[in-house]
Order: C-alpha cells, then structure tokens, then sequence
C-alpha cells in the first residue's frame, strides 16, 4: 500500500517541479523580450535624431541666413507687430505703408521678424510670400514635427523602462508607495495605511520600520 502511495507523491511532485520550471523560463523569455523592445525603442529614437540632423544640414543655407539675420521679406500696410503669437496677444505697433522686416523665426502662422529697433510676431497673412519664406515654412514645420516625434518616442521609451524596472525589482513597488503613504501601526503590530474609501488596508510590516 505504501509503494504506489509514495509513487503517487513522487509523480506529484515531478509534475509542480516541471510547472514551476515552465513558469520560470516564460518569465525569463518575457524579460528578455521587454528589454528587445527596449532596444528597438532606444534605436528608433536615435534614427529620428540622425534624421532631424539631416534635415537641418540639408537646410544649411536656410539656418545660415536665419544665424544671420539676412532673410528679409515685405510686410503689407496695416501689418500688426504683437507681443506674442496668437489673436489677442498685445499690440507693439501697426505699419503705415509697407515694411521690410528680418524674419527670426516661425510658429503658430506667426512669424518672429524685426522692423527697426522693433521686433514681435506678425500673422503669417500680412507677409508677401516668396520661395525663401516657403521653404523656411516647410523647414520649421518639418523640424517642430520631427521633435514633437522625439519627445513622444523619448516619453514612450522612458515610460517602458520604468515598468520594466517595476516588473523586474518587487522592492521598487514597496518603496513607490512608501514614498507617496503614511503607513500606520495597530495596536496588535500590524502595519496599514487609509485608502482613498477610507478604510484601512493592511501591508507588510516591514512598511512600518
């Protein structure tokens, strides 16, 4: 009776040895996709940098004249200088008759241009076009695109890495919310802080040292 028993407890204990073992290697395949992905990311980010910088080399001449301030252009009469650039920012002047102005700069259909002594934003209406206002238009919507590209890829990235670090270090959630808790003792040594209800929810006792 104690032989196919003691078979029994063995076969058992062979079948949660080979769970457990199946459980780990899924974990350490999912580990060593997370940190794939990670790469891919981080590669991605660096080709959007590399293509952000070809951009500006092949607008050499457009940055060059900017850096200069040699790219001038015709604001018509009537033109509004602003302090900033939207609708209702504060008026600095209005153009009597046609001026010519130094552009600095473009966002937001506004340029950034200097008459004078005076520099402010002008809505891009009130600027005679050219091929040189149309390609620094091109190139400025081009390279705000490219860096809003970055900073959302960069973002994504950062954002992983930390889940990843969450995922893979369990002391990093215990001291996440101990930063961010008050942890109080009971009076039997349990140690529990109030939730959002307002209840109290019971943690490790080790949050209370």
């Amino acid at each position: 009776m104690k032989k196919p028993l003691t078979l029994i407890i063995l076969l058992l204990s062979c079948i949660i040895t080979n769970a457990q073992s199946g459980d780990d290697k899924i974990a350490l395949l999912e580990n060593q996709k997370k940190k794939i992905e990670l790469e891919v990311k981080n590669l991605t980010d660096s080709i959007a940098r590399i293509d952000l910088k070809i951009t500006q080399i092949k607008s050499k001449e457009i940055l060059s004249k900017v850096n200069d301030s040699s790219i001038t252009v015709i604001a018509r009469k009537g033109t509004k200088l602003k302090k900033d650039s939207f609708v209702y920012a504060d008026i600095i002047t209005t153009f009597e008759e046609d001026k010519e102005v130094i552009i600095l700069d473009f966002r937001d259909d506004y340029f950034k241009v200097c008459q004078g002594s005076l520099c402010g934003y002008v809505h891009s209406l009130w600027i005679k076009r050219n091929n040189v206002t149309s390609i620094f238009i091109k190139f400025k919507e081009t390279e705000k695109k490219q860096n809003t590209e970055l900073n959302s890829k960069s973002s994504t990235y950062n954002s992983s890495l930390l889940n990843s670090n969450q995922t893979s270090n369990p002391s990093y959630k215990a001291s996440s919310y101990s930063s961010s808790r008050n942890y109080y003792r009971g009076p039997r040594g349990g140690c529990y802080y109030i939730n959002p209800k307002g209840n109290k929810s019971y943690v490790a006792r080790n949050l209370c040292n």
